[in-house]
């Protein structure tokens, strides 16, 4: 046998017999369950009650002066000021695809244009909060999941020189086809079964 592979044989065997006495000598099992971080937070799961609900559907119609489709940029927990428990709110930046309710220049003063039409507010961006959301788990839905969002055109901090902000009715609805189909029955006030 040559001497260069007797070399190689000794050092792995080194590293082989070396890495058995550390592994051997301290290691504990993590107990993981009382280390939960908020990033590993385990996703909100959707009340599928308020489109289920015919009667609750049109009730947050009836209150929202907003109903519009976008893509989710960003997702922050957020406390407000405003709120006197000082809950925690979800705070999402919004990328705005189509208006299914409520008067397009309305709604043009909540949004940061950046779209290339100036007719249209599809490709802008908004600000929309979701006031006391649940803190035992991460906000839903996730950056770049679309939703439709309902809000009441209600704004946060337009007068502190921040950047306004939208007040969501309801948590964020997946879009879906089924759930957009529910939705814009019952914004036309054909809601169907």
């Amino acid at each position: 046998m040559r001497p260069s592979m007797v070399i190689v044989y000794i050092i792995a065997l080194a590293i082989v017999a070396a890495g058995e006495m550390r592994i051997r000598g301290k290691v504990r099992k993590r107990n993981n369950a009382h280390r939960r971080h908020r990033a590993i937070l385990p996703p909100c799961n959707f009340n599928e009650s308020l489109i289920e609900d015919e009667w609750a559907l049109m009730a947050a119609i009836g209150k929202a002066k907003f109903i519009f489709t976008g893509k989710v940029l960003t997702v922050k927990k957020f406390r407000s000021i405003e709120d006197i428990g000082g809950k925690r709110s979800n705070l999402y930046r919004v990328y705005v695809r189509r208006v299914v309710k409520g008067n397009e220049s309305d709604l043009r003063q909540f949004v940061n244009q950046e779209g290339p039409s100036v007719d249209s507010l599809s490709g802008s961006t908004v600000m929309a909060e979701r006031p006391r959301a649940q803190e035992s788990c991460a906000p839903g839905p996730r950056p770049r999941l679309s939703a439709i969002f309902l809000s009441d055109g209600v704004k946060f901090d337009g007068e502190r020189g921040l950047t306004p902000r939208l007040r969501l009715l309801t948590d964020p609805v997946p879009l879906t086809l089924y759930h957009l189909d529910r939705i814009n029955a019952a914004v036309k006030g054909t809601l169907f079964t």
